[in-house]
């Protein structure tokens, strides 16, 4: 028995259209906190800042593509239950565009120093994948193309949604929304859905694909080789599948925090919470297990190749202490507390882990980055770490939020907001006449 078709469009027309003040005046106080604070750390240890920017770029890049690969993920598997969050998870695509631009920059700009395959003698095979030219090349045209991809997909995807918000509501898109989706030569809702829905399932395969291999070589290339005489095999796909990981725990705590400025408080039932806790938890054991996995054949191998980068990290202070912070925020404490049921239903407890996860998650790459560039005794974690750290988070709920209140904030057209018509939901006899 089919079910009724549910109308989105009410979250649409009373949803904002322009971003509240009190967000975008804290937004850019922390992305000027962040400029200030990269501007120190440059000035005073060009090295360690490096690396505090190799830090960031890897956990932002990260959140950014890995929420994006909750929608694309979502397309792929027909899934319904995560759909009133895809649009967000969309817009957290947009922050690839800045940290991509400010990758390249630093790069060129000589920001290679901090990898000492720039000023060391490396083996001949190795001489050969990291020269300057090859390597910047390489992770320009493969996040590029990535990026390009994520665009393709959004616009199709926001277009179908703006050009019926303007026929039905008077809701123009604008901004950065306006461009993406291009809503000259409408076509009429249907016609227009169709083709949306088409173009989604012909791309997001691609972008599935040239996310495993645009983000295992930026793993190798922009975190392993800081330590350029170590590898492990399975390093690029820990990151890559953690990068999924982190996106999910950033799409729980915006979707909390923003679902009210959204107007989307009722929308956003405790059953997605459920889901998306549930997600959370999945992934959260297999970092654990991915990160074990890594350890376990060193140990009993005995690769003495690979031994020191492990042990640096914990054996040695100051960064033997943070592993074991790293571990208990990343795994023992949200594997604990994420097997209740319940708690994966109430919005703050849910809130609270997230938070937690989100912390733990940027010490994580602090710890797998900063040791092989800073040899200090004392942790490198000050003003221009942290600085930059807020910086980032200012951009990135700017871009989210700016976006997500210049267009339409649900895929409120998406034909799989609504429920499966082929659904059976079987029921017990004795609750069955509350069905009817």
């Amino acid at each position: 028995m089919g079910a009724h078709h549910i109308d989105y469009g009410e979250y649409v027309a009373k949803a904002p259209r322009s971003l509240p003040s009190g967000i975008k005046n804290a937004a850019l106080a922390l992305i000027g906190l962040g400029i200030l604070a990269a501007g120190y750390g440059f000035m005073t240890d060009a090295n360690r800042t490096g690396g505090a920017f190799i830090v960031n770029f890897m956990y932002w890049m990260g959140i950014a593509q890995g929420g994006m690969m909750f929608a694309v993920a979502h397309v792929i598997t027909k899934g319904r239950w995560g759909r009133p969050i895809k649009r967000m998870a969309e817009a957290f695509s947009l922050m690839t565009i800045p940290m991509y631009l400010l990758l390249m920059i630093f790069l060129v700009a000589g920001g290679t120093h901090v990898y000492p395959w720039s000023h060391e003698p490396m083996p001949a095979h190795k001489a050969i994948y990291f020269q300057t030219p090859f390597f910047i090349g390489r992770n320009a045209l493969l996040l590029g193309l990535l990026i390009t991809a994520n665009l393709l997909f959004v616009r199709a995807s926001v277009r179908s949604d703006a050009g019926t918000a303007a026929e039905k509501y008077g809701w123009q898109p604008s901004g950065l929304a306006a461009m993406i989706a291009n809503i000259g030569g409408w076509q009429g809702e249907k016609a227009e859905v169709e083709k949306s829905q088409k173009f989604q399932v012909s791309i997001a395969p691609v972008i599935a694909m040239l996310y495993a291999v645009g983000f295992t070589v930026m793993a190798v290339d922009i975190s392993m080789s800081l330590a350029p005489h170590w590898y492990a095999n399975m390093f690029p796909a820990w990151y890559a599948m953690s990068s999924f990981w982190s996106g999910i725990v950033y799409l729980g705590i915006f979707s909390l925090v923003f679902r009210k400025t959204l107007g989307l408080e009722k929308l956003f039932k405790p059953s997605m919470y459920h889901d998306l806790g549930k997600m959370t938890f999945g992934l959260t054991m297999f970092w654990g297990y991915t990160t074990f996995a890594q350890y376990l054949p060193i140990w009993y191998g005995n690769m003495t190749e690979e031994i020191g980068f492990i042990l640096l990290r914990t054996e040695l202070e100051p960064w033997a202490t943070l592993t074991k912070v790293v571990f208990l925020g990343c795994f023992v404490v949200p594997f604990t507390i994420l097997t209740s049921r319940g708690l994966k239903k109430m919005p703050t407890a849910y809130l609270m882990i997230t938070s937690m996860l989100a912390v733990a998650i940027w010490l994580e790459r602090f710890l797998v980055n900063m040791p092989s560039v800073w040899k200090g005794d004392t942790l490198p974690l000050g003003f221009a770490e942290i600085g930059m750290a807020l910086g980032f988070l200012g951009l990135f709920t700017l871009i989210v939020m700016s976006f997500l209140t210049s267009a339409p904030p649900i895929p409120f057209t998406d034909p799989f907001m609504q429920h499966d018509p082929d659904h059976v939901h079987v029921l017990p006899k004795s609750q069955a006449h509350h069905a009817h």
